[in-house]
């Protein structure tokens, strides 16, 4: 066979399969409409499940860094009905900032695990990935705020845990269990999905709780008189540390919304 003839007939070949392909789509609309199958297609491959343990370890190291500045203020206010003793109370502090020092480089740790295993993950669309690296986080930020607000405790030169983050700790500590029990049940969100709900309406109440809690001290702490210079700078430095507090209970609520983003689709 001659070359022109062969080049003809190769060219009426191609043209026939494209009108057999996808008879009267363009070429951008061919490339949507096979993103969009694929997204389809992934609905129905097996999704590696290493993400619920990693999310378990993430929720458990919050549940306890948390519990960490809830036993603080116990720890400080126990001391009411004794002399003072500053050198203990300072060493405490100091043992409970390492705590959360260490918790949230394990934290930082799993959140890293997280994003390796979703750059090797094939399973999900891009969506789906960021669902669940906007999760991981959020969840992390809630250590991360624990840690921050003892942090800058550090600098003060008060006694005793100031009563504004005695009044946090435990609203944070309560949101961060309910995270931790959202979390377990999405392994089984379709028979879970009641409690899912509910842990989810639960910390956005807790929220709210933390937002008049907030504004209470915000107020407390720009209006009442000052005596001295010195009092003016903590004062500064407790509204800092209640502002970090009122973000890390902020945190919690965007873990809540996204969980609810995992309800809605049936799971991660």
């Amino acid at each position: 066979m001659k070359k022109g003839k062969a080049r003809k007939r190769s060219a009426a070949v191609t043209k026939a399969e494209e009108k057999a392909a996808l008879p009267g789509f363009t070429p951008i609309l061919k490339v949507i409409l096979f993103g969009a199958v694929l997204q389809k297609m992934s609905m129905f491959l097996p999704h590696d499940r290493k993400f619920f343990d990693l999310f378990e370890d993430l929720a458990d190291k919050a549940v306890e860094a948390s519990q960490l500045l809830v036993d603080l203020g116990a720890e400080y206010h126990s001391y009411a009905s004794v002399p003072l003793n500053l050198d203990s109370r300072s060493s405490n502090l100091s043992q409970v900032r390492e705590k959360l020092k260490v918790l949230e480089e394990e934290g930082d740790s799993v959140v890293h695990q997280i994003m390796h295993e979703l750059f090797f993950d094939h399973t999900r669309v891009t969506e789906e990935k960021g669902d669940i690296r906007y999760f991981a986080h959020n969840l992390d930020n809630v250590i991360d705020g624990a840690e921050k607000a003892v942090a800058r405790l550090a600098f003060t030169q008060r006694p005793s845990i100031p009563e504004s983050v005695s009044e946090f700790a435990p609203i944070i500590l309560e949101a961060s269990l309910e995270i931790r029990k959202a979390v377990g049940c999405l392994r089984d969100i379709k028979h879970e999905e009641v409690t899912l709900e509910e842990c989810c309406i639960r910390i956005n109440e807790l929220e709210n709780e933390a937002d008049t809690t907030n504004r209470k001290w915000l107020k407390i702490l720009m209006t009442t008189p000052t005596e001295s210079p010195n009092e003016v700078l903590e004062r500064m430095l407790l509204k800092e540390i209640v502002d970090i507090l009122e973000d890390t209970m902020d945190q919690c609520e965007d873990v809540a919304n996204i969980l609810e983003t995992f309800r809605l689709k049936g799971g991660i």
